[in-house]
């Protein structure tokens, strides 16, 4: 949907170290500064992201007509997202709508293996902290992801999907519990 490696290849700022004989060992800190540049690399996704949610107009006309095809593609060149909508069956007929963006499988692992060598580590040198140490290096990069814009990731087989949430009914039915509770009238959101 779009391509992130000519935006790696602009947003990269640090000198590369590929190749480079590691002087120090990986610590926690350098592991966390390659997962805040794999994050950094994707930041015009998200922020492209969050733009196209904020700019969409929600009626009960559009989301009836987005209940009826289930997605549709949004955005203009280089950022095409699809929308789509997942209805629960309960019975308040509740739903979501999220914009979804995907990026090949082997495009983010280059990404990956880029950030660690800025920071003069080879691949498998992350690779063996990761098992040293118990960790997860993509469950860190996508908690980072999610706690930094608001987009869940998820590793398919071929592709990385990334997910905004633009609308959940669920916070609509939560708000009016929360104003009964508090004896106060629904507020107009």
């Amino acid at each position: 949907m779009n391509n992130l490696a000519t935006i790696r290849n602009s947003r990269c700022q640090k000198p590369s170290l590929s190749g480079a004989f590691a002087l120090y060992s990986l610590t926690y800190d350098l592991w966390n500064e390659i997962i805040d540049d794999v994050v950094i690399v994707h930041s015009p996704l998200f922020e492209a992201m969050h733009q196209a949610a904020d700019q969409l107009t929600l009626s009960k006309a559009f989301v009836e007509d987005l209940k009826g095809k289930g997605m549709v593609e949004i955005g203009e060149e280089p950022w095409r997202f699809l929308l789509k909508i997942e209805i629960w069956e309960d019975k308040i007929e509740g739903f979501w709508i999220s914009l979804l963006a995907a990026e090949k499988a082997e495009i983010f692992e280059e990404i990956k293996a880029e950030a660690a060598a800025d920071h003069g580590f080879s691949w498998e040198a992350v690779q063996g902290f990761e098992l040293e140490h118990g960790l997860e290096l993509d469950e860190d990069i996508f908690g980072e992801m999610e706690e930094s814009y608001r987009v869940t990731a998820k590793a398919a087989e071929n592709e990385v999907i990334f997910e905004l949430v633009v609308f959940d009914s669920q916070d609509l039915d939560n708000s009016r519990k929360s104003d009964e509770a508090w004896g106060e009238e629904p507020s107009a959101n």
